[in-house]
């Protein structure tokens, strides 16, 4: 436990301020002069969570998929679950890999209030299906009777769902992943075919409807995928895949990351560049990342329009299975803009790695997150916000986001790079100013570090008290300190003395707590005016840095 001293407001004298502090961040991160990433719990006691996402234009409210076909809303602000569920997908199947999958807002949500789900119906099948909301603002309700279903497509088994889709953020087209059909090795040879749906990407129009006297195929081909007008299926954008499990598009590039779940022996991440034309051939089942299939007698060599992954890792310690995620675009934390975020459903873990665009990924270059996070057992997959913060999905039950303690944040909106570096300028000790207003100080009552002396939101009143007695009325000093609800990694305490300069002099047991709340600290001094006349009031600042 670390505190800092701010001597403050002195009855009857000078302003009088000081810091004292020892500071030494300890958790691994990308960048150690920033402080420790963290993933912090905000949500628990979930039903199989499966996704989260946010409106494109409302970070605030994280909506959160479960795998029985219900979503829960998150309102970040106030950091509190919806009671009732947003609404619930039915008749749904849940065996092995089966259930509510998927969701994704149309980008003119604002405009239309359309969004769309991914699930397998009873039968088992995939199902994509427009909803509409009442209202594109929170409180968010379905209009009533605004379903459509876009496409069916027929699953052969439980597993290999796929179940992810999502919006091109140049095209503004819907992308939608299917897994191999299921079953070991892929049996029907689905990945290499063309002619089938499943072990695809596929990219459709759902602005408009190329099949109006069909009523289960609600949708139009773009007339620039890649098999339009060649053998294969219109819809399909790319192929040869064996699971392809959470993917996202690169909200900043563009790029396209696929990762795709191995059989036993590789996981793999694939990169597609914003300008490609669609057509890859991921090679599942002749490929399983960068090596033939060794299991089922299904391996061969690279087919001729085969690409390679851009990183795979293999099973050597244990079952394997990865889960795909989002290069980081948020702005609180600068030092982890450009890493692409995965993680390993079987193995429990998080890392994730800077890609240049070109070549492999070492696995020296990749960031293992457990030291910092901790163990987070089954992640099943990433979420990522309007405002570009990511999110981690626990089956067993909880979300949690990727972020730092509110100091950290606070340091990193306000000091550039080179400042970070220089704990003389952004520490918490350190008097940006020069007047007497330490950093820490100011982040607990929300003021950026060039904010005047003037600006500090600190109220000095009386109160006029009976003693209960002697009926006699004295005045009182009361103190009311406005602060930041977001801090609250810094507990402030105020201390009184009668003789400042005695460094042990200062006593909180002569003032009395009236309010100690996120929003305030309101306090009384238990000595009359008439008592002591001359009194000095301090701040004393405190907060918990985790040590090594």
């Amino acid at each position: 436990m670390n505190s800092q001293t701010f001597s403050l407001l002195p009855r009857g004298a000078g302003l009088l301020c000081g810091a004292i502090l020892a500071f030494a961040p300890s958790l691994r991160s990308v960048d150690e002069a920033r402080g420790p990433v963290i993933a912090r719990e905000i949500v628990s006691g979930l039903n199989s969570p499966l996704y989260a996402t946010t409106p494109p234009h409302d970070s605030r409210h994280l909506f959160i998929l479960q795998k029985g076909g219900a979503i829960r809303i998150y309102d970040r602000q106030h950091e509190s679950l919806r009671r009732e569920s947003f609404m619930a997908v039915s008749p749904i199947s849940t065996q092995s890999e089966q259930g509510l999958l998927g969701m994704a807002f149309h980008p003119k949500f604002e405009e239309n209030r359309y969004f769309f789900l991914n699930f397998t119906n009873d039968n088992g099948d995939t199902v994509v299906r427009r909803y509409r909301m009442q209202s594109a603002e929170a409180p968010y309700r379905v209009e009533s009777g605004s379903e459509l279903d876009l496409i069916t497509i027929e699953q052969l088994q439980a597993n290999h769902n796929g179940g992810w889709i999502g919006f091109g953020p140049n095209d503004g087209y819907l992308y939608i992943a299917l897994g191999d059909g299921g079953g070991g090795n892929d049996p029907g040879n689905h990945g290499q075919n063309t002619e089938t749906l499943l072990g695809a990407m596929l990219r459709i129009d759902v602005d408009n409807d190329d099949f109006p006297d069909d009523p289960e195929r609600n949708y139009a081909v773009p007339e620039d995928n890649p098999f339009v007008d060649e053998e294969g299926r219109d819809e399909i954008w790319a192929y040869g895949l064996r699971n392809p499990w959470r993917n996202s598009f690169d909200r900043e590039t563009g790029d396209f990351w696929i990762a795709d779940v191995g059989q036993s022996n590789r996981e793999e991440v694939n990169f597609q560049p914003a300008d490609s034309g669609g057509g890859e051939n991921y090679g599942w089942p002749l490929r399983e990342g960068l090596i033939a299939t060794p299991t089922g007698g299904v391996g061969g060599p690279r087919p001729p329009d085969n690409v390679d992954p851009i990183y795979d890792y293999n099973f050597s310690d244990g079952d394997k299975s990865i889960i795909g995620g989002y290069v980081y675009r948020g702005s609180a934390m600068p030092q982890l803009r450009d890493h692409y975020f995965f993680g390993d459903f079987m193995d429990n873990f998080v890392r994730s790695f800077r890609y240049d665009g070109s070549g492999m990924v070492d696995d020296e270059d990749v960031v293992d997150w457990e030291p910092s996070f901790g163990f987070i057992p089954n992640p099943a997959s990433f979420g990522e916000a309007a405002d570009g913060e990511l999110f981690i999905v626990s089956l067993g039950g909880s979300v949690y986001q990727i972020t730092q303690s509110p100091w950290y944040l606070w340091r990193n909106r306000h000091f550039s790079d080179e400042e970070i570096e220089d704990p003389a300028i952004s520490g918490p000790e350190a008097d940006f100013r020069g007047d007497g207003l330490p950093n820490l100080l100011k982040h607990a009552l929300g003021l950026a570090p060039d904010a005047p002396r003037g600006a500090l939101p600190v109220e000095l009143d009386l109160e006029t008290r009976e003693d209960p007695e002697t009926e006699e009325e004295h005045d009182y000093m009361t103190i009311t300190v406005e602060r930041d609800p977001a801090a609250g990694d810094v507990e402030l305490v105020v201390e009184v003395s009668d003789a400042p300069g005695d460094a042990g002099n200062w006593n909180v047991a002569e003032v009395e707590v009236l309010e100690n709340s996120p929003e305030r600290l309101r306090v009384r001094d238990t000595v009359s005016i008439d008592e002591a006349p001359r009194r000095f009031y301090r701040i004393r600042a405190t907060q918990a840095f985790q040590q090594d």
